[in-house]
């Protein structure tokens, strides 16, 4: 090797050295279930360690590599190989979904009907529901927007039944009680991807219900029939192999828009991987105008501003089912 190629390869390896300590720095701090100041000593101590014996001169340096050489290979496995661990997660969270099938009649456990009352705690409900797919009729693109930063929301999928009934799917990271949701940690394999099916009683209005409320927007998806049948039952499928064997939620791969995506058929929507939008749910809707799957006569601004919805809607107590609610929450739409 001449004397150039043998100082790139150093240069290469050092910067290698460097990102590998301070990711597995943060890895420590997100990953192992210690306590928060173990973590934190460890996510320390760890890169110091790492760089000295990388950097140090002195003797025994090839030695000295090889340790860090082995110490991030050994790190790394266990962090590839690691699985979700089971925890106490909020009462919100407790229970998780899954899908039965019966021809075209498929039963939902655990669809969670909670009730939420301004000002009050939520009290959990969980139902056990039956829906024929053959009259799945459509799908809406439900947004939540997070304070002002337009990059920052959440999204949601429902599915509209001919009965009038909707189930929402909303992928989460799943919260153990005393912690909160970070989004970094969703770099790091720290929390569970968490596949929630509800109703929108609960799914909708519990946003609505904050003080103040969350701002909630709801598009009419244009789809046909037969690919939201398809898109559904893959999601159904999705929930019941994340039930079986759960998966970790990761902030780029497996978020509450990316896992809609990587679901979607390619009768529904194909969007290419290097399309930031498909990383970003803040800019979601530009991207459903597109794809031709939402209304596009309009600016995605001004399209967000008529499909918001207003926070003076009558609470879903005040209707005897889910499906005349969801009827009350479009008819107010402005």
């Amino acid at each position: 090797m001449g004397r150039g190629a043998g100082i790139a390869l150093g240069i290469t390896l050092a910067i290698a050295v460097v990102l590998a300590s301070l990711y597995f720095a943060l890895a420590i701090h997100y990953w192992i279930p210690w306590p928060a100041p173990v973590r934190t000593f460890g996510a320390l101590a760890f890169p110091a360690a790492m760089l000295a014996l990388w950097f140090a001169p002195g003797r025994r340096r090839r030695t000295r590599r090889v340790l860090v050489a082995v110490a991030f290979l050994a790190l790394g496995t266990a962090y590839a190989a690691k699985l979700p661990a089971e925890q106490d997660w909020v009462a919100l969270q407790s229970e998780q979904a899954f899908a039965t099938f019966d021809d075209d009649t498929v039963t939902i456990a655990n669809l969670r009907d909670a009730l939420h009352r301004p000002g009050a705690p939520s009290e959990p409900r969980w139902i056990t529901a039956r829906f024929d797919l053959s009259t799945l009729e459509g799908v809406d693109l439900i947004i939540q927007p997070f304070g002002g930063v337009k990059a920052l929301a959440h999204v949601m999928l429902s599915f509209r039944f001919a009965d009038g009934r909707h189930v929402v799917v909303s992928m989460e990271a799943r919260q153990a009680k005393g912690a909160a949701f970070d989004p970094v940690a969703g770099f790091f394999r720290r929390d569970q991807l968490y596949p929630e099916l509800g109703t929108e009683r609960d799914l909708i209005w519990e946003r609505l219900a904050r003080t103040p409320p969350d701002e909630v927007q709801i598009y009419p998806v244009k789809a046909s029939a037969e690919a939201v049948r398809i898109y559904f039952r893959r999601i159904l499928d999705f929930v019941n192999a994340s039930h079986r064997q759960p998966r970790f939620y990761s902030t780029l791969r497996e978020s509450c828009m990316t896992t809609l995506m990587n679901l979607a058929p390619e009768s529904f929507a194909q969007v290419p991987w290097r399309d930031l939008r498909r990383w970003i749910p803040g800019y979601s809707l530009s991207l459903f105008q597109q794809l031709g799957l939402v209304d596009g006569d309009l600016g995605a601004d001004d399209l967000a501003r008529e499909a918001r919805l207003r926070p003076s809607i009558r609470p879903p107590a005040e209707f005897p089912a889910d499906a005349a609610w969801s009827a009350h929450i479009r008819a107010r739409r402005p």
